[in-house]
């Protein structure tokens, strides 16, 4: 009953061997169930061992009690006379990055919190959740964020906007659909904008205020 309960608490493909409470911290002897792996040069599946070790990850707390993963990698023989990788570390991206000391989950926890509260209160919170982490570390969860890539706008807004109000104007660029920004242009000229429409030929319909339909003609 406590396996099944930390094969649905754990990303797959993990299974757990033991399990041991000590010091405030509960630490998984965890293993791969999939008896093969990819070969990451040739990407042909591998079914030889070569050897083992632990690598130990920060997972993400359980009820606020911190939780390390003794995580047991395989390496492999790759069999395929045409590669040049004749042994390799197998992969698991579900559970942890290569050479990374906290599986992907708990980084990205640590990326969420430091969105929202930044290096120090975040780290501050995450401690008082059971996954202690420095400002370093959350700051650089945050550095490395890749947003997933935004679907491409059809209907858009534009307008002229100042950098410096009687100064310097330029133009922003509105997804209507969405009502977020995509772009602001260096300048307000028609040429600057036409050059971003024939830029972005999926934008099927634009509307501007008047002084902007005066420029676009």
């Amino acid at each position: 009953m406590l396996h099944d309960l930390c094969a649905r608490l754990l990303p797959a493909p993990l299974e757990v061997e033991t399990l041991t409470l000590e010091d405030q911290c509960l630490t998984l002897d965890v293993k791969v169930t999939t008896p093969i792996a990819p070969c990451p040069t040739c990407a042909k599946p591998a079914t030889r061992c070569h050897s083992r070790y632990r690598r130990t990850l920060a997972a993400l707390p359980w009820a606020t009690v911190p939780v390390r993963l003794h995580l047991y990698i395989r390496r492999f023989f790759c069999d395929t006379p045409a590669c040049g990788q004749r042994t390799f570390t197998e992969r698991v991206p579900t559970v942890a990055r290569p050479y990374a000391h906290t599986t992907t989950r708990a980084s990205q926890a640590q990326c969420d919190t430091g969105l929202v509260l930044g290096g120090a209160a975040g780290a501050r919170q995450l401690a008082r959740q059971g996954l202690p982490s420095s400002r370093q570390t959350v700051l650089r969860r945050v550095r490395d964020y890749q947003p997933a890539p935004r679907p491409a706008p059809r209907v858009i807004g534009i307008d002229d906007w100042a950098f410096r109000k009687g100064r310097r104007y330029g133009t922003i660029v509105v997804d209507l659909e969405r009502g977020r920004p995509v772009a602001l242009l260096e300048d307000r000229l028609a040429e600057t904008v036409a050059a971003w429409l024939r830029a972005h030929p999926e934008v099927t319909w634009s509307r501007g205020t008047a002084p902007m339909r005066t420029l676009l003609g």
